[in-house]
């Protein structure tokens, strides 16, 4: 054993020990990296070389492409652009004052529709109960009343009316149509008149007054027959004229005379029985004579109460005759011997009309345009 340990001791002196061993790698591994640094800063020289000749071929293109770009873009985008925002920049902030008022009046119709609608449908509850227990103690009241077998028409409240008594057609009031007589239905002339007239149908009446008689041609206007015929299906006809009575009479007795025999029924004809065409007659003793002004046509003496009025028209060519009663005045032209006058004729549709309303001041008012709110 111990020839063998001696032997070994022996060899190891041929070989390296291992602090040798160690060293000897320590420094192989810093040649190596010395050389690999040494490489990588040639890599980095090399590099920093090519990127220095290569930025002034970069520099000018950019410095080129920017000298391109500079006049379009300053001269002509940015105008335009800054022109375009100063036309458009009023309708952009409409158009967000619009959205924002819609927005708010949106929301709050949206909270009154919902309050309205929860305080109705709270409501409507209790209003149903009530009536119904309204209804209950009506029907126990009336079977104590009435007959044991007997029971109320109506379980709920009956309908109401949808028109007022007044407009109901079985019910209806025929109106009042007031005619003025000379220059609106007749023209006439004293005898030895120097004016001249000229066709149409002419009449001679003989009038006296204080024992004096006198001769006058009297005319009718264009259509005055046809319109008297019509007037009178739908108002009751009257006469105020400011003429004298021995004058007017015998001048409403001839259209009358004309008009009776169309509006007298068979019935009456046979009975020798002719209706009146003109219910009433006013004269100048009726008038209210006013010193400067003329005589005044005063209906309130004949329609004292003020709700009377509202079923009473007056056709009159004067503005003085009906001066009083504005609101229930049809103003016509005045006539004397035109023979395509159709005046008469043309007030047919409106009469009509008037005959139809509840207060003719109603409508006859409307020319008065914003007096008629002002009252």
């Amino acid at each position: 054993m111990n020839s063998l340990k001696v032997l070994v001791n022996s060899l190891d002196e041929l070989y390296p020990s291992k602090n040798e061993y160690k060293l000897g790698a320590e420094y192989q591994n810093e040649v190596t990296n010395n050389e690999i640094e040494e490489g990588g800063e040639i890599g980095h020289e090399g590099e920093k070389a090519a990127d220095q000749n290569s930025s002034p071929k970069s520099t000018y293109l950019a410095l080129i492409i920017q000298v391109i770009f500079f006049l379009p873009n300053y001269l002509l985008v940015k105008p335009l652009i800054f022109i375009w925002l100063l036309i458009t920049y009023p309708f952009t902030h409409l158009f967000k004052q619009r959205s924002v008022s819609s927005e708010l009046i949106g929301s709050g119709r949206n909270e009154n529709n919902l309050s309205i609608s929860n305080d109705r449908v709270s409501d409507m509850p209790s209003a149903i109960n009530e009536k119904t227990e309204l209804l209950k103690q009506e029907n126990i009241l009336a079977n104590n009343i009435k007959s044991p077998t007997s029971s109320s028409k109506y379980i709920i409240p009956p309908p109401q009316r949808l028109y007022p008594l007044s407009r109901n057609p079985g019910k209806k009031r025929r109106k009042t149509l007031i005619l003025d007589l000379d220059e609106t239905l007749i023209h006439s002339l004293s005898r030895g008149s120097p004016r001249s007239f000229r066709g149409g149908s002419t009449h001679t009446i003989e009038i006296k007054i204080n024992n004096v008689s006198s001769l006058y041609y009297v005319h009718k206007r264009p259509y005055c027959d046809f319109f008297l015929k019509e007037v009178a299906k739908w108002f009751d006809l009257q006469i105020f004229t400011a003429s004298v009575k021995e004058y007017a009479d015998p001048i409403i007795d001839w259209l009358e005379s004309d008009i009776s025999p169309y509006l007298t029924s068979n019935h009456d004809r046979q009975q020798g029985i002719s209706r009146q065409v003109f219910t009433k007659r006013y004269y100048r003793t009726d008038c209210s004579y006013r010193p400067g002004v003329g005589y005044i046509k005063d209906l309130s003496k004949f329609f004292p109460r003020d709700d009377d009025l509202k079923n009473v028209i007056i056709l009159d060519n004067s503005p003085i005759s009906y001066a009083l009663h504005e609101d229930n005045a049809v103003m016509i032209e005045g006539w004397i011997n035109d023979q395509n006058d159709r005046d008469l004729l043309n007030l047919l549709p409106m009469l009509h009309s008037l005959s139809l309303c509840i207060d003719v001041r109603f409508i006859l008012a409307l020319r008065s345009g914003e007096k008629v709110f002002e009252k």
